[in-house]
This record gives structure tokens, sequence and C-alpha cells, in this order.
């Protein structure tokens, strides 16, 4: 698990520097935004290839789900970002907090109906 976690650590610090880069300042679309987007994606998609081809292996989910994805999203990112726009703009916060959680309901269901089809 500790493996999977320096991995998603790096690429999450990998994110952190080039989403700036790539779509300057932003709100909304912030690489916390982008890191939990595609965390969901990568867990809805893992979820269904560590249960098909690795018999719900524990280790391998250790190590793939909680390890590395879980290292490279973030739960306490995404509510210091809500908190700060909050007290920016409560349209924004509500936009940021709504968008993150559908956005990342779709994104798991997106990864698990793509593991599926491969």
């Amino acid at each position: 698990m500790a493996a999977g976690g320096m991995f998603g650590a790096l690429m999450r610090h990998g994110t952190n520097h080039l989403v700036p880069l790539l779509v300057g300042e932003s709100h909304l679309l912030t690489a916390t935004a982008i890191e939990n987007v595609a965390g969901s994606f990568l867990i809805g998609f893992l979820y269904i290839l560590i249960r098909k081809r690795y018999d719900n292996d524990r280790k391998t989910s250790l190590f793939m789900l909680t390890g590395f994805v879980g290292s490279y999203t973030t739960y306490s990112g995404f509510m210091a970002e809500a908190l700060i726009l909050f007290q920016i703009a409560p349209f924004l916060f509500i936009s940021y907090l709504f968008s993150q959680v559908m956005i990342g309901i779709f994104a798991v269901w997106a990864g698990m109906y793509v593991c599926k089809k491969i």
C-alpha cells in the first residue's frame, strides 16, 4: 500500500505543477478538481479490473485503490478549496461543490463502464 501511495503522490505532484501551466489560474478548474475527477475515473476502472483480472485480490486492491488512487486524490484539498471559494463568492462555492460531486460520480461510472467494455 505504501508503494502505491508513493506513486500516487508523485503523480499528484506532477499534476499540481502541470495544471497551472496548461489552464492558468481558475477557481473551478484547479489541480485538485482534475485530480479528484481523474481519480474517480481511475477508481471505477481499477475496481472493475481488480474484480475481473485479479479475483478481488486484497493486496492488489490496497496497492491500487487505497495506496495509488487514495494518494492521488484529495478530499481535504477539495474541502479547503471549497471553503476559500465560499469566502470569495458563495455562487462559486456551490458551483464547485456541485460540479465536483456530480462529475466525480459520472467519472466513477465511466471508469467502470470503460473497463467492462475492454
